[in-house]
């Protein structure tokens, strides 16, 4: 029995440790997504514009520390502080820095969008 008890008191703590820390990395957008924008995860460059630049733009607000300088407006164009804060993530994440949202860049977004931590 004790072992019993002892095991579920464990078990308690590390759940309620799991539920203290879930959501940290982005505790300034608590509960944020960017699948109001859209679901499409299409090719983009610097110029493109759309609901997916969107979805583009608040995924990387959601993965670059808002410390570090790139926060973007989500106003659908892929300009220059979207390419800058593009290059700064592709760093971060050991990809091709080439500035171009293809489907490697896309799925280290929807990761790190939701992580419990940012990428850089």
């Amino acid at each position: 029995m004790r072992k019993l008890v002892t095991g579920l008191a464990v078990t308690g703590l590390l759940f309620a440790g799991s539920v203290a820390t879930a959501g940290t990395a982005n505790a300034a957008q608590p509960g944020a997504t960017c699948s109001e924008y859209t679901t499409s995860e299409p090719l983009l460059r610097s110029n493109s514009t759309g609901a997916a630049v969107q979805a583009l733009q608040c995924e990387l607000n959601l993965s670059i520390n808002p410390n570090q300088g790139y926060r973007l407006d989500k106003d659908g164009v892929f300009g220059q502080a979207t390419l800058s804060a593009v290059y700064k993530f592709q760093s971060c994440v050991g990809l091709t820095v080439d500035g171009e949202v293809g489907p490697q860049t896309w799925a280290k977004l929807d990761y790190w969008s939701n992580a419990a931590g940012w990428a850089c």
